[in-house]
């Protein structure tokens, strides 16, 4: 870590060193999986009671937003409360040993925890760095147990999709062979060992935790066991093995939670449940099988497929049951809920683009965000309000068609309100909103110290 981040960490420290510590936390991540893949959000295919249950006795989230459609980024602004550009991890990082990522010096969740005194474990996918100094023990975590790739065999535990192919199993900084163990059973059984070993520690006082739960389900390979996938034999194949993947994801997500009521942490632990990207078309994950609802594009796209998610939110003792949540919120608002939740009070020097979600959890007419913006590639994108503006949008078809826009759709403007799928452009009929979003657009640029170029409208337009 940096000299500068030691010193943020340590100001947090002394600001907030006699505060009562706050409730446990649990961050559960779902990887390339849409929105209509779950019960609670609509899909009648794929059972989820689990998460639906989660959602009965909590607040789900309709606008909430990933910070990016691909993997490393969306989960740098989760860690660390800032845009993947700001957070330093504009696109995926190499899955590759000894590969750097996200850089040291940002600040993430789990480091912001130990500041207060927390317990500290991630388990399951980390895919933001296999340096020494990007591994997930170096950036604030007491307990890895997963792996480091964007992806592995579910059983072997290899990497396969990158050459030279590796074993890619560590406890901590060890690597360990389960071979023939399902990833997503081990990821929930670290857990609930994590969980277990919290709630009843062999010396010393109970001290609160944070579990970081990060899925590699159902992202590609497609695998999972025979008694899920014989719960969707009526499917098509490609939609039976995804939604088998999903359904064993959410009974792993049961398992967890059931371990919270035995050890009696329940009410007092703040659950957080989302995605990192929308469902995929890639070939590799059969070019189909997931489902963003009705909404346009999928991973790698900044249309509503590739970033609007699913979020759940459970934390008996403040959050209201069974309500949903309209607001514009974002997984960089993860990190600034957490730093209200435990106390900590954050260096003025130390930016942070999200805003705590709690005031917005507790009220249903607490303002969300604005605005909120992405940059991945030459993509852009803005929503402010009912509009979201896509420039350069990336269009997604089965088998891993993407087709960049030109021409008239190359500025796609969408009321989102009336058009949820954005089928409809119009960038014609509002020219002066598309200009104000183009200019906040390159506004969050120039905050974000990227040079931007004008983008005006073209001379038919004016």
């Amino acid at each position: 870590m940096s000299r500068r981040s030691m010193l943020a960490l340590a100001a947090l420290l002394s600001a907030t060193a006699a505060a009562a510590p706050g409730p446990n936390v649990i961050i559960i991540y779902s990887d390339d999986m849409g929105i209509g893949d779950v019960g609670c959000y609509g899909a009648t295919d794929i059972r989820t009671p689990h998460l639906d249950a989660l959602a009965a006795n909590g607040v789900r989230f309709t606008n909430y937003y990933s910070a990016a459609p691909v993997c490393s980024p969306s989960r740098a602004a989760l860690l660390t409360g800032r845009y993947p550009l700001r957070a330093g991890v504009p696109t995926n990082v190499s899955s590759q040993p000894g590969a750097a990522g996200m850089p040291a010096e940002q600040i993430t969740f789990a480091e912001l925890a130990r500041s207060r005194g927390y317990a500290t474990a991630l388990t399951g996918k980390w895919h933001l760095g296999f340096s020494d100094d990007t591994r997930p023990n170096a950036q604030g975590f007491d307990e890895f147990f997963g792996h480091h790739a964007g992806c592995i065999d579910f059983y072997s535990h290899m990497f396969y999709w990158q050459n030279p192919p590796h074993h890619d199993l560590y406890r901590n900084r060890e690597e360990i062979h389960e071979e023939g163990q399902y990833m997503t059973d081990l990821i929930a059984r670290e857990a609930i060992r994590f969980i277990r070993s919290q709630a009843t520690p062999t010396s010393g006082e109970r001290k609160p935790f944070l579990l970081y739960v990060a899925f590699n389900a159902p992202h590609y390979p497609m695998q999972a066991p025979e008694r899920f996938r014989r719960m969707y034999a009526d499917l098509p194949a490609e939609r039976a093995i995804y939604a088998a993947m999903v359904t064993a994801m959410d009974d792993a997500i049961g398992r967890i939670l059931q371990t919270l009521d035995d050890t009696n942490l329940a009410d007092d632990t703040f659950v957080f449940f989302a995605c990192d990207n929308g469902a995929t078309t890639e070939l590799r994950a059969n070019g189909k099988g997931g489902s963003n609802g009705p909404h346009r594009g999928h991973k790698f796209s900044l249309f509503e497929g590739g970033i609007h998610l699913p979020a759940i939110v459970r934390w008996p003792k403040v959050v209201p049951r069974g309500q949903t949540r309209d607001q514009l919120v974002c997984a960089i608002d993860v990190w600034p809920t957490l730093a209200e939740i435990m106390g900590a009070e954050v260096p003025a020097d130390h930016r942070i683009d999200g805003m705590s979600l709690i005031p917005v959890l507790k009220d249903p007419n607490a303002p969300g965000h604005d605005a909120l913006f992405w940059k991945q590639g030459e993509q852009e994108a803005t929503r402010q309000g009912r509009w979201k503006l896509v420039m350069n949008g990336l269009d997604t078809g089965e088998n891993d068609q993407r087709t960049k826009l030109t021409g008239e759709d190359a500025i796609f403007l969408a009321d989102l309100q009336t058009d949820p799928a954005e089928r409809r452009n119009l960038r014609r009929e509002h020219p002066e909103l598309v200009r104000e979003l183009q200019q906040r657009h390159e506004q969050w640029q120039s905050d974000l110290g990227l040079a931007s170029k004008p983008r005006g409208l073209d001379e038919k337009t004016r």
